[in-house]
């Protein structure tokens, strides 16, 4: 495991200073923009780099993707987070209803499911070696996804607003359950019983974690909410003044 914090904090290093550049650098939105852009779609065909090499080396690249469920569905958090990054990055009002849901669902989700897949990486955990492309290739992709995430407060798009950030949790709660279903369902129908139940996506089969049988997606579900809501109200008092935070908000409305 020391050799997977090192490799991270050297990863963190790199994503710090390719931040302090683009803040540094970049005004202008047009070329935000495409920096989101190029960012998302970097992330992808990185996560997706074996199967591509595979495809165009003529090696067996569908039995490779047959191998690799979260290739062809979304099964896991940070596929989601991955693939909203480019949504959002493609979106032409970001401040829009539709873009201030991205942005909480992206900054505050998809920081924990990235740091999660990059400190405790199951790939490296079953075979604790830089040297397979896989387990540099997961924790690498992770990376470069919590850069794309961080470009966000760096952009200014990041907002405390305690009642619009809970609720948009709330929503991708819900959103992710509806996404693991579908892709269990799709595993159980097309392949079969047992391969919906490795699959597990979204944890909502079983727990991820050894000895932890309770802890599927509902409990981590019912256990986050009341986390993000005191990290929100933190945030909103460390932000705003008196008399501009939401309690003083919901007060005025009365």
């Amino acid at each position: 495991m020391g050799k997977l914090l090192i490799f991270n904090f050297i990863l963190i290093a790199i994503i710090a200073l390719g931040l302090w550049l683009v803040k540094k650098c970049v005004k202008k939105e047009r070329t935000q923009n495409i920096i989101l852009i190029a960012a998302a779609i970097f992330t992808i065909v990185f996560h997706y780099s074996s199967f591509i090499f595979k495809l165009l080396s003529g090696g067996n690249a569908i039995e490779y993707l047959g191998e690799t469920p979260n290739l062809i569905l979304p099964i896991y958090p940070c596929n989601v987070v991955m693939w909203s990054a480019l949504i959002f990055s493609l979106l032409k009002n970001k401040k829009s209803r539709v873009g201030s849901f991205f942005i909480d669902y992206l900054f505050w989700f998809g920081i924990i499911s990235t740091l999660v897949g990059m400190f405790a990486n199951v790939d490296f955990i079953m075979n604790p070696t830089l040297a397979d492309y896989e387990n540099f290739k997961s924790i690498t992709a992770h990376a470069t996804l919590l850069f794309n995430i961080l470009l966000l407060p760096i952009f200014g798009y990041i907002k405390i607003d305690v009642k619009r950030n809970i609720t948009n949790i709330l929503i991708s709660i819900f959103v992710m359950a509806a996404i693991g279903c579908y892709c269990n369902l799709v595993f159980h129908a097309l392949v079969s019983e047992a391969a919906a139940y490795d699959v597990n996506s979204m944890f909502l089969i079983h727990s991820p974690f050894d000895g932890l049988d309770f802890l599927t997606y509902p409990v981590i579900s019912l256990i986050a909410v009341p986390i993000y809501f005191g990290v929100f109200v933190i945030c909103d008092l460390c932000v705003h003044k008196k008399g501009e935070r939401f309690y003083n908000k919901n007060l005025a409305k009365k």
